[in-house]
């Protein structure tokens, strides 16, 4: 895709403010989401044009395997239906025609609007990431701006095409562009002129964008997310260490809700050090199920040093037991007794490791709180609602099952944020 000059942009940006007002403001939010719906079902169809078209492209673009691309693509877009959807309008906004008129409310009326242009900075690290915001633009009738990342422009550009080919006209209020990160010229003009902007990046990323943003400004940026086992659900640990697998080799590791770590507690029917070993055979069925991609060389260096570190530091008698694929880089499970958080390289490498006792997390994950997102848990129904009331005060967003992590429900609240009411603007009339 090539950028835009800044001409050319421009124009697209007024071509899309016009569009908004003769083919987004006077529809009904319940016809554009069924516009929506009829997209995404063809994106479920496993025959259809944009999903064999995006099966074959997608691999080359992301760096997944091709069983790693048929396998999640799916998992993507059964989330947008439009059933979901208008759950989530329930949930946040009272209901979907709040976004078409006023309707009742405990003082009045109200009704809420989505501003006129929103700009769409997307990630790079997993397809897919931030599609589900440019659902909700054309939901809530704001014209769509959508910066790809320059290292996955493929499936955004596929998806407006397939909006397009739906609903021309719902089509032409969205726009998909690129161009490489720091075009001061083509930056200050698209920041400037939404009236919204949303981001996902790096921390650093998301510094530079906010500084040019004229309007409203929503950030995602660097989260990290960890599994959690307790001793009494270690009964069933193959099953667990299975499902933990799954959630470490979904994506390759590279998204926010992928588990850097897992925590065990001691004192179940397996030891810490033993689930180790199980979530290893585990990454070897799914290296077989769903291969992991290429990487890049100086990933598999820094992979390598964990490996090498591991194993000096047990000659040098230190409780740590390295498991690591025969072939290559392909996947790498670290025991470590100590608790510490660290971070993975990412890429099928995952650390476990034992704890005492729940409390210590408090302790262990201070200074995370800020980039805490997901935790895949383990627990006896006894004693979930204890450890989710823990797990949110550290500052997790969401928790969830062992197994699940990778694929959260459209109502996952990303950073403790609304989905789609952060998208709108409310109007209220009083008596």
């Amino acid at each position: 895709m090539p950028s835009p000059s800044p001409t050319d942009l421009s124009a697209r940006l007024d071509v899309l403010l016009a569009n908004r007002i003769q083919h987004l403001v006077p529809r009904t939010a319940r016809d554009i989401l069924g516009c929506i719906d009829r997209a995404v079902q063809r994106w479920l169809d496993p025959h259809s044009p944009e999903r064999q078209e995006a099966e074959a492209r997608l691999s080359e673009t992301t760096g997944l395997s091709a069983a790693m691309i048929r396998h999640v693509l799916p998992l993507i877009f059964r989330e947008y239906r439009a059933d979901r959807i208008e759950a989530l309008c329930v949930d946040e906004l009272g209901c979907l025609e709040v976004l078409d008129r006023f309707v009742p409310s405990t003082s009045g009326q109200k009704c809420a609007s989505g501003p006129p242009l929103i700009l769409h900075a997307l990630a790079g690290n997993v397809p897919g990431a931030g599609l589900d915001s440019v659902i909700f633009s054309l939901l809530v009738k704001s014209a769509a701006l959508v910066k790809t990342s320059s290292a996955e422009p493929v499936l955004p550009v596929l998806f407006a095409r397939s909006i397009r080919d739906i609903d021309p006209n719902l089509g032409a209020c969205l726009s998909v562009v690129s161009w490489p990160g720091g075009n001061a010229t083509l930056e200050d003009l698209a920041y400037g002129r939404a009236d919204m902007v949303v981001a996902s990046g790096s921390d650093a990323s998301l510094a530079a964008i906010r500084k040019r943003t004229r309007g409203q400004f929503v950030g995602y940026g660097h989260k990290v997310s960890f599994g959690l086992v307790t001793r009494e659900s270690l009964a069933d640990a193959e099953e667990l260490a299975h499902k933990a697998a799954y959630d470490a080799a979904l994506y390759d590791q590279q998204g926010c809700l992928s588990p850097q770590l897992v925590y065990v507690e001691e004192g179940g029917a397996v030891t810490p050090k033993e689930f180790a070993a199980l979530l290893a055979t585990g990454l070897t069925y799914w290296q077989t199920e769903l291969p992991r991609g290429p990487v890049p060389p100086e990933v598999s260096t820094t992979i390598r040093t964990v490996r090498d570190e591991a194993e000096w530091q047990a000659l040098a008698g230190k409780d740590i037991v390295l498991h690591a694929s025969p072939n290559g880089t392909d996947w790498t499970v670290v025991y470590d007794a100590d608790p510490t958080f660290v971070q993975s390289p990412l890429y099928r490498t995952i650390r476990v490791k034992p704890l005492r006792d729940i409390t210590q997390l408090d302790g262990i994950l201070e200074t995370w709180r800020p980039y805490l997102e997901a935790v895949g848990v383990a627990a006896g129904p006894e004693r979930l609602a204890t450890l989710t009331d823990t797990l949110g005060a550290l500052g997790v967003s969401r928790v969830c099952p062992i197994g699940t992590m990778q694929h959260p429900p459209l109502s996952w609240r990303h950073g403790g944020r609304p989905r789609i009411g952060d998208l709108v603007r409310w109007v209220g009339m009083d008596g």
